[in-house]
């Protein structure tokens, strides 16, 4: 018995497993996922498993396969609907593993025996019992099985096993003739005859979402990924792998070029510049770049850390902070030199760059080089931000310091309208506004809420810096906590690269404040899902308490106070069951902590901002105002009800008072 998969079926053909998906009924983020995947838009495909929480990461590969197993374990589908997918290495450790926890359990019975796998001069043997699971390695037409089909082994002697496949048929066969080997992990599988519903993909090293398997990720109800920082640095990491391996598997040389280029072209261009770069930074280089940051260290200075204080600032050392507590020389021997009280830490302006935002070395080294005028790498914004570096949401920083990162950042960005005069907004602020007008939405200056801004972020793919529409998010104390980012280009359009749309710090639990209710206003909460859809519903007349959960998976994770009225904005993506499922269960949570709801969605598919642009302000207030009311009557009736119930037990109790007293009166 061999233990080798017909390879020609890795991927039988793009255009039938593309079709495969698309003709699938689970219409849920999985079909998108996969949808993503086999377009080879793999860096969308791997937001959204984030977006999901499908996502994991673990320092070592060991660790990975550990979480992998252990949620395995804690299935909540049937063994026959549970696959791993893995690595051929991988898959024997996993399938070994989990062989022996079901051993322990008494999931496999009877007597175990033992195959030769990997022919005779390897010795390499798999051992069997009644209960495994395993998968077929031929096809057999007499058997009516085919490459790559699921089974359970129901009996076993030396001679012959007798399995029931997942289509639930029964054959028995003979171990010589057809070959097989345990089916728990795999790595590569079937869609037509292997449909399953949980599916766990383990990625190392280049190694894991192969395009025969994309299929099995568009049929599954769940689907997790797992990956390791030792083989894959990071989610950019992971992009740039999966779009070779998928380049690897569908193209020819040429063609590879092409369709890797557009995934992964940041990544080259940031390799080729930091090599360059080194060559580049000879002594001279530095020492002339030393002269020119100092030189201009007053602006460097303001640039990275804002504007100062200037009640404690004085000529030549600039201070910052309420107490003064970062201080910068700007003049004399030692201009260019930071020193930070509250911690003791000190440096010239490079270390200071690193520090506050988040470079590394190359990185600071260019930013300064930009600030002086000798960068040979262009900038058209050289005002960095402090969260700029995108793959900070995917490192392992304590949730302290993204969250002070993003309050810092809050500090740095630029009000879209401001309360004070504002005679020259910056270039970032006008793109924003315009991103914004495109989309039917403008401001009052009244009204604009002070969470909404415009700022600068640095994408570390394309090495480039980018306006942005940023929405800050509170968390039940007022707090700035977490930011949501829309990365545009300079005519107000989303930018052109492959996520347009991050969030930084900690987003479960806060909220976007677009609007705050008058005292004349409804007392109603209304919750959309993004910035846009909420200034959306602001736009058109819509009054109360209008906020942006920034995801739909944070609409449960509201803390209303008992009895408020909360109306769900929702998005209509009719297609995908689990999106409606998902606000349907978080409606149910509100109401479990005390909230009246309801939800309200557009009637054609997309969002409140799209109906805002087709069809104007009157269409959402025709479906937002009806709902007020019914919510608003709701409350009054129940009001009216409680006070009715109320004079009624008021009313009987002076009844039996009465009774009571006419009855002890009867007895003098």
């Amino acid at each position: 018995m061999t233990d080798k998969i017909n390879d020609s079926n890795n991927f039988n053909n793009i255009h039938n497993s593309k079709t495969d998906i698309e003709n699938s009924k689970a219409n849920s983020c999985n079909h998108n996922v996969a949808v993503k995947l086999i377009n080879g838009d793999i860096a969308d495909g791997i937001v959204l498993l984030s977006d999901n929480n499908s996502l994991r990461a673990d320092n070592t590969l060991k660790e990975s396969i550990n979480q992998l197993i252990n949620d395995w374990k804690n299935s909540k589908f049937e063994l026959q609907d549970r696959l791993i997918i893995a690595g051929h290495k991988e898959a024997e450790n996993i399938n070994q593993n989990i062989r022996n926890y079901m051993k322990e359990n008494g999931d496999l019975k009877g007597p175990e025996y033992s195959i030769l796998i990997s022919g005779a001069e390897s010795k390499k043997y798999a051992n069997y019992m009644a209960g495994d699971r395993i998968v077929f390695q031929t096809n057999d037409k007499d058997l009516q099985i085919q490459n790559s089909e699921f089974a359970t082994l129901v009996s076993i002697d030396e001679n012959k096993f007798v399995a029931k496949t997942d289509t639930g048929n029964e054959v028995s066969f003979d171990l010589n003739k057809i070959s097989f080997k345990h089916g728990y992990a795999t790595t590569v599988c079937n869609p037509q005859t292997a449909v399953k519903k949980d599916v766990y993909v383990l990625h190392n090293d280049g190694v894991g979402i192969e395009s025969s398997n994309i299929s099995m990720i568009g049929n599954a109800e769940q689907v997790r990924l797992y990956y390791n920082v030792q083989a894959t640095k990071n989610v950019a990491n992971l992009i740039e792998q999966l779009s070779t391996a998928k380049t690897d598997s569908i193209n020819s040389k040429e063609e590879n070029n092409d369709v890797q280029a557009n995934e992964v072209r940041q990544y080259q261009s940031a390799q080729n510049y930091r090599k360059n770069d080194y060559y580049s930074n000879s002594e001279e280089d530095l020492q002339k770049l030393k002269d020119a940051i100092a030189y201009r260290a007053d602006t460097i200075a303001r640039d990275i850390l804002g504007d100062p204080n200037k009640r404690l600032s004085t000529y030549g050392k600039l201070r910052w902070g309420d107490t003064g507590k970062i201080q910068v020389t700007t003049e004399g021997k030692y201009a260019g030199q930071w020193y930070d009280f509250s911690t003791g830490q000190k440096g010239d302006l490079l270390s200071l760059a690193r520090r506050e935002r988040g470079y590394g070395f190359f990185e600071a080294i260019e930013y300064l080089k930009s600030m002086v005028g000798m960068s040979n790498v262009r900038q058209q914004y050289p005002r960095y931000a402090t969260t700029n570096n995108d793959s900070q949401q995917y490192t392992q920083e304590s949730e302290s310091v993204k969250i002070a990162k993003v309050q810092n950042f809050y500090e740095r960005s630029n009000r879209i309208h401001g309360y004070e005069i504002d005679t020259s907004p910056s270039a970032e602020v006008e793109i924003v506004k315009k991103y914004l007008e495109n989309r039917g939405i403008t401001f009052d200056k009244s009204t604009a809420s002070s969470d909404l801004k415009a700022s600068i972020l640095f994408d570390t793919q394309t090495r480039e810096n980018y306006p942005a529409f940023t929405a800050f998010a509170r968390n039940s104390k007022g707090e700035i906590t977490g930011v949501q980012a829309v990365y545009l280009n300079s005519a107000g359009d989303k930018a052109n690269i492959s996520i347009n749309r991050r969030s930084f710090g900690k987003i479960r639990g806060s909220f976007i404040t677009i609007a705050k209710r008058n005292a004349n206003d409804p007392n109603i909460t209304i919750i959309a899902e993004g910035a846009e859809t909420a200034l959306s519903l602001q736009q058109s007349g819509i009054k109360g308490n209008i906020i942006a959960s920034a995801g739909i998976s944070n609409l449960r994770n509201f803390s209303p106070f008992p009895g408020e009225k909360i109306i769900i904005a929702a998005d209509n993506d009719s297609k995908n069951p689990i999106t409606n499922n998902t606000v349907i269960k978080a409606a149910k949570t509100l109401e479990m902590k005390g909230a009246i709801t309801c939800i309200v969605k557009p009637p054609e598919n997309g969002d409140f901002n799209n109906l805002l642009q087709s069809c104007g302000e009157q269409s959402i207030r025709d479906i937002i105002e009806p709902e007020i009311t019914k919510l608003t009557k709701a409350v009054e009736t129940t009001k009216l009800t409680q006070t009715e119930n109320n004079s009624i037990e008021k009313q009987n109790d002076i009844t039996n008072v009465k009774e009571l007293y006419n009855k002890s009166s009867s007895l003098y």
